[in-house]
């Protein structure tokens, strides 16, 4: 099953989005609509990798993600940093979109608020 199928099925079967649908979109799921309501859903679980070398991280990541889709979680959140204080500049956030590319277990990726992270945190919806 292909990932837009598989989160069709999955929204079609959530409270949260039953309600949302019938408030605020037309009976046919957009994927607009459908990034809408990814993006509004709060994450249920982060880690925050700030001041982690890439190995660190990716040991650290890697259980985590393990961890989150074995209890279910669909919606979690990774926080980075922007990389002010690195001489080399954002090297965890674009090791962790690398990550998240590769990652069998990982959808659809995006950034918080700005109050919740902006450019320093990454949001990923798990398969």
């Amino acid at each position: 099953m292909d990932f837009d199928k598989m989160m069709n099925a999955w929204l079609d079967s959530e409270e949260d989005w039953s309600n949302y649908k019938k408030e605020d979109s037309p009976p046919e799921l957009s994927m607009g609509d459908l990034r809408l309501f990814l993006k509004k859903m709060p994450p249920e679980d982060e880690i925050d990798l700030h001041g982690r070398t890439i190995k660190e991280s990716e040991h650290l990541l890697t259980e985590f993600i393990r961890g989150a889709a074995g209890r279910g979680l669909r919606k979690v959140l990774i926080i980075h940093g922007k990389g002010n204080h690195s001489k080399a500049g954002a090297v965890l956030s674009t090791w962790v979109k690398h990550f998240l590319d590769l990652s069998p277990a990982c959808g659809e990726t995006g950034h918080p608020d700005q109050r919740d992270g902006g450019k320093g945190a990454t949001w990923v919806i798990l398969k």
